[in-house]
């Protein structure tokens, strides 16, 4: 029972009740065009063996081919996709006021003051309950970056960014499945050749 209730879940996390979050940039003046060879590099040397880098750089490289480019060795590109992945554990703090009943208040001599007579006398037999309580969670908030680096000028000419919260029980199709849903929001502006 407890784990089709988490698959349930993780269904309803990836099919639409995901936070993610897509940053693009870009220099208007480049022209993407006028390049056609790409290669994806890593932040470090050790990055193509971790097991989700090569995962990431597998789909971007369908995706960005799909677009009409070219994926060659890295000697020979014309620019390079450089992918960074991050990993953070973050804490949310919620406060919730909630209205429990409404009870009779009791007041001793206010209402029978002369001075008073004129007072609404429906607002003042009646007050709430009110419960506060504060919930404190942590999550792990997964961070993509993937630039786009021209080889000529040397310069990074577009950046993405997708910052989601990551679930640990994510199978191997759903975390591809994912992913190729990320690369697709990213570089869905991205110039086809």
């Amino acid at each position: 029972m407890k784990n089709w209730l988490i698959a349930i879940v993780v269904s309803l996390f990836i099919s639409g009740c995901s936070t993610l979050q897509v940053q693009v940039g870009y220099d208007p003046k480049y022209d993407f065009k006028s390049n056609t060879n790409f290669s994806v590099v890593y932040a470090k040397k050790s990055d193509n063996r971790d097991f989700s880098r090569s995962i990431v750089g597998k789909v971007l490289e369908e995706y960005i081919v799909q677009k009409g480019y070219t994926r060659v060795d890295k000697s020979n590109a014309d620019f390079y996709f450089t992918v960074h992945l991050d990993v953070q554990t973050k804490s949310q703090v919620e406060t919730n006021y909630e209205s429990m009943s409404i009870r009779p208040r009791y007041y001793y001599g206010y209402l029978n003051d002369p001075m008073v007579r004129d007072v609404n006398r429906s607002y003042f037999p009646y007050e709430r309950d009110m419960r506060v309580s504060t919930t404190t969670y942590e999550y792990d908030e997964g961070k993509l970056i993937i630039e786009v680096f021209d080889v000529k000028k040397q310069e990074i000419v577009w950046q993405g960014i997708a910052k989601d919260e990551i679930s640990a029980e994510y199978t191997q199709e759903e975390m591809s499945n994912y992913i190729n849903k990320v690369i697709v929001k990213l570089f869905k502006d991205f110039p086809s050749k």
